[in-house]
């Protein structure tokens, strides 16, 4: 069954669908913290719709021939770089190519006057099928690539997408530069389009819901001065239960109390830091680190022996000792004592592992200090 579109109701329904992902995007972005990209993506879609119109009134001869066909092609060669640039600046770049977003259109519009193209019809559309489908395309790369680096589940929805848009004006530039008829002709491509439009708009919104949600997730489980998690987040990461062959530390900086009486609390911050620095930085991949109170600190050691829980810790004990901490020309010495609770059985209670851990850090203490002490749970 052939489906048939009238023209005007679909350039209407496109026009609409367009100021109303612009709407929500515009709606979002007072709402967020790290609005970056969501103004660009508005400003594109926005002007696709002034161009769409221009074009409207042009087919009905209500404009100029020379005006709306050089007006709309140059919107529509602006608005896909610029919501490029949108998506680039929303997935994460931090720098603009305002350059590509000015040289595309700039280059095609000055070509345009010089040549005159853009009055023909079919050459009018393939440039801007040809911008189109770059953008998109690139856009869809930009969210694709950032995957990784932070992994919202809007992330692969919002790439494929963008593609699909991208494959869509593809097949419509093939058809017009090589005039192949095909039943999917403008209304349908259009008509597509549409569906696209709202559902990149409200990925778009989601995206940023999803980045506001897990920066307050963030910060409900990182401690802010450190860094690193803080005792929620610590006890959320353990096993349901005691593994064996595993190891739980405390880690107790020495003589804290002097170094804030001595230099002032914004000492005692920075040595807090650079503590939780030096700490994690000489962890093994899988150990947890947290701050759990004061100038405590907690780590989880999964898959290690006596031996190796207690070489862990010396470690750490040492380039806590090494740390240089210069203030006003002078060096605060930095030590700690570290109790170690291990235990090569399954079972038990994390209350039970954090009370051995905590005795042998106390008994390091009163051993001199700077000291590593284990236990067995």
């Amino acid at each position: 069954m052939h489906l048939t579109f009238d023209v005007g109701t679909i350039i209407l329904l496109h026009n609409t669908s367009l100021i109303a992902g612009a709407s929500a995007i515009l709606h979002s972005r007072k709402r967020s913290s790290r609005p970056t990209g969501l103004g660009r993506l508005a400003v594109a879609l926005i002007a696709l719709a002034i161009g769409a119109v221009l074009a409207a009134f042009g087919e009905r001869a209500a404009l100029p021939l020379w005006l709306w066909t050089h007006l709309s092609l140059l919107l529509g060669t602006i608005a896909y770089p610029l919501l490029w640039d949108g998506i680039r600046r929303l997935s994460g770049r931090r720098q603009s190519h305002y350059w590509i977003v000015i040289l595309v259109p700039a280059v095609w519009f000055i070509f345009g006057i010089v040549s005159g193209f853009p009055l023909v019809n079919s050459q009018r559309a393939s440039v801007f099928h040809l911008t189109a489908v770059m953008s998109l395309a690139a856009s869809a790369v930009e969210i694709w690539l950032d995957r990784h680096s932070e992994p919202l589940p809007a992330r692969r929805p919002l790439a494929a997408c963008l593609l699909v848009s991208a494959l869509i004006y593809a097949v419509r530039l093939v058809c017009i530069v090589l005039d192949i008829p095909s039943e999917f002709d403008f209304s349908t491509a259009f008509f597509l389009q549409i569906f696209f439009n709202f559902w990149i708009a409200l990925l778009v919104v989601t995206l940023v819901r999803e980045r506001r949600e897990a920066g307050l997730q963030l910060a409900a489980d990182t401690d802010a001065l450190t860094g690193v998690g803080n005792r929620r987040w610590f006890l959320g990461r353990l096993p349901p239960a005691p593994l064996a062959n595993s190891a739980l530390a405390i880690l107790d900086v020495d003589h804290f109390k002097q170094i804030n009486d001595r230099f002032g609390h914004p000492v005692g911050d920075l040595v807090l830091a650079s503590v939780a620095t030096a700490i994690r930085d000489g962890l093994r991949e899988g150990d947890v680190l947290a701050r759990y109170g004061g100038e405590e600190f907690a780590l989880f050691l999964p898959n290690v022996d006596e031996q190796d829980a207690r070489a862990v810790a010396e470690r750490l004990r040492k380039r806590i000792e090494a740390m240089s901490i210069v203030i006003d020309g002078g060096r605060v010495s930095v030590t700690a004592s570290i109790g170690v609770a291990w235990s090569d059985r399954n079972g038990g209670a994390w209350d039970a592992w954090i009370k051995t851990a905590d005795s042998a850090c106390y008994a390091a203490k009163g051993g001199g200090r700077n000291l590593v002490k284990t236990s067995a749970v």
